[in-house]
């Protein structure tokens, strides 16, 4: 929900507060505006707002004035945070995903300052970190693997919740978190949709394969929310009475539980598999000839890269 009565709020005013709050490096002010600029555009504000205040503070203690920056100021705050520590944090920032959000909330500070209408000076911008294909995933053969590991789970409901759990993971890009909000209703088997709830709603289109699957899993479902004295209204529900958990929505304990039995199954090993579904996924997508940008919508993944980058 925006702010009332903010200066942010008028094209004519939200220059010059902008503007004031550069010439004194008022971090409060610059915060306030890049969280009222994340909630109105949709982004994620987290990571920018760790990027503002310490890219404030540094430009500050380094006696610069707005907007009279060295043209290399940017590339040499991204070369402290990177190689020794950003100023207000113990650590540096060295892993990949950490590096590139830091570069996203980078961007979305000057995004910000651009959407205000702030003339911005020509700083040279440090280069996009690349990581998002070099992640872990499943390659086909694996994944294909797991399936079979799936339905090879010597409790039958388990293998038809356990086919289709792998499909919502490793083909439609769902997160975890994601598929335990999943509504009985936001599977639509016709149309071959499912809607994804959640900070990154969206509609997923499925194939032919994950549909038939969760189509089996429902005659399953259906059984077991008989059971219980009122119905549920998740799509995805445990299939055994283990710790009284029949007919209950799926959780991380049962994901896991799945996941491990089918990699078991499958004569296969990952520390990580739920990650490595979801960048088979992301991979999955991109061969299939769709746009980095349609791939992140799909997926909910932050950002990614075309298999030629």
């Amino acid at each position: 929900m925006l702010l009332s009565a903010s200066p942010l709020d008028d094209p004519a005013t939200r220059r010059a507060y902008l503007e004031a709050a550069l010439a004194a490096w008022d971090s409060e002010a610059l915060l306030e505006a890049v969280v009222y600029a994340h909630r109105l555009f949709g982004w994620r504000e987290t990571v920018t707002v760790a990027v503002t205040r310490n890219l404030v503070y540094w430009l500050r203690e380094q006696g610069y004035l707005w907007p009279r920056l060295p043209q290399n100021a940017l590339l040499r705050f991204w070369q402290l945070c990177t190689e020794e520590r950003p100023p207000l944090s113990p650590r540096p920032i060295r892993k990949n995903s950490s590096q590139y959000a830091w570069w996203r909330g980078l961007r979305r500070f000057w995004d910000t300052l651009r959407w205000g209408g702030v003339e911005l000076p020509r700083l040279e911008m440090p280069p996009k970190p690349r990581y998002a294909l070099i992640r872990p995933y499943f390659s086909d053969a694996e994944f294909a693997r797991l399936v079979e590991g799936a339905r090879s789970h010597p409790e039958g409901r388990l293998r038809r919740l356990g086919v289709a759990v792998l499909y919502l993971l490793g083909e439609a890009g769902v997160w975890p978190r994601e598929l335990f909000a999943l509504r009985l209703e936001d599977f639509q088997p016709a149309a071959r949709v499912l809607r994804v709830r959640g900070e990154k709603a969206r509609s997923v289109p499925l194939s032919k394969e994950a549909t038939e699957a969760l189509k089996a899993y429902l005659e399953d479902r259906e059984s077991v929310a008989g059971l219980a004295p009122l119905p549920s209204p998740y799509l995805l529900l445990r299939m055994t009475p283990k710790k009284g958990g029949l007919g209950r929505p799926l959780n991380r304990d049962t994901l896991k539980g799945l996941l491990e039995r089918a990699l078991e199954m499958g004569g296969l090993e990952h520390p990580r598999p739920t990650g490595a579904l979801r960048w088979r996924a992301v991979r999955r997508y991109l061969q299939q000839g769709l746009s980095p940008q349609e791939v992140a919508r799909r997926t909910g993944v932050a950002s990614v890269l075309s298999l030629k980058d």
